[in-house]
């Protein structure tokens, strides 16, 4: 499997045995003895490239996860090994792209022989379902754990949220001084069906705000951008409003009435839980985050 997964790579028996440090010969035998136990071709050969038959694709992706299981097995007997192969990571998209991305950067600049695999999406991933290794949520609820016994769940961080808008709109339409004000403002939102609710934590407790506006968007990135442009009041993750309040260019709005808080998980199938990259993935974001 290994020799076939390198070939596969590489598009080259050639190549892949001088890597391995074996003969073309030794490379192409080991390949060979893998169709005949599978049963069928998983290599096109001609004399000018190597490419995957469509068993041979399939086939691939389960060699490439059976070599990493073997390979953390080898390296929790080790403690000192270093971290290698592919970690295969769901994260939704305005986080990774806001602070995630200089997170990952440092953790492979720590663990040079390990490949980080990142897909953005601002749907849970199904982290057993996808393939994936570990994937972060951010949710206002805690996700149910028992019902899931075939994932582990990790509480990351605590992201805070503001509520938000340029000066150029407060000065054409006033400032919202209480949650349930918002009704006379417009509220930059997603695109869920019936509207959207802000939750507020107050002195009596919890508060459900409905909320709507002319901008709707999915995205979090575009919303962030419209409302700098003056286009209304934003709930928003404060990792991605601090720097514009800061500098003035967004306005922290009722700080007497805070939105309540989310939290950041890393969700894993239980079996890829205990492998070395993923508690090593895992260590790095909760010191890092909470730093």
């Amino acid at each position: 499997m290994a020799v076939f997964a390198r070939v596969a790579t590489t598009r080259s028996f050639s190549l892949a045995a001088r890597e391995l440090g074996i003969s073309q010969a030794t490379a192409s035998k080991h390949v060979q003895t893998l169709e005949a136990w599978f049963g069928a071709p998983l290599l096109h050969r001609t004399t000018r490239r190597v490419g995957l038959t469509e068993a041979g694709e399939g086939f691939l992706s389960q060699c490439m996860r059976i070599l990493e299981d073997v390979d953390s097995a080898l390296q929790g007997g080790n403690p000192n090994a270093p971290l290698r192969g592919t970690l295969r990571l769901s994260a939704p998209i305005t986080f990774g792209c806001i602070r995630l991305g200089p997170l990952l950067a440092e953790f492979i600049r720590r663990n040079p022989e390990l490949s980080v695999l990142v897909m953005l999406n601002d749907q849970p991933a199904d982290a057993i379902e996808d393939g994936f290794d570990l994937a972060l949520t951010i949710r206002t609820r805690t996700l149910e754990v028992a019902r899931f016994p075939q994932l582990v769940v990790q509480r990351l961080a605590v992201l805070g949220f503001v509520v938000c808008a340029s000066p150029t709109y407060l000065e054409q339409h006033g400032t919202p001084a209480t949650p349930p004000d918002l009704a006379d403002h417009l509220c930059v939102t997603g695109t869920e069906a019936g509207g959207e609710v802000w939750r507020f934590a107050g002195a009596d407790g919890e508060l459900d705000v409905p909320v709507n506006g002319r901008f709707k968007t999915d995205n979090r990135l575009l919303r962030h951008r419209a409302v700098l442009g003056g286009a209304g009041v934003l709930l928003e993750p404060e990792f991605l409003a601090a720097d514009d309040i800061d500098a003035g260019r967004l306005t922290r709005l009722m700080p007497d009435y805070p939105p309540v808080s989310a939290t950041l998980e890393a969700v894993c199938p239980t079996h890829r839980a205990a492998t070395p990259k993923v508690r090593s993935l895992v260590a790095f974001l909760m010191e890092r985050l909470n730093a």
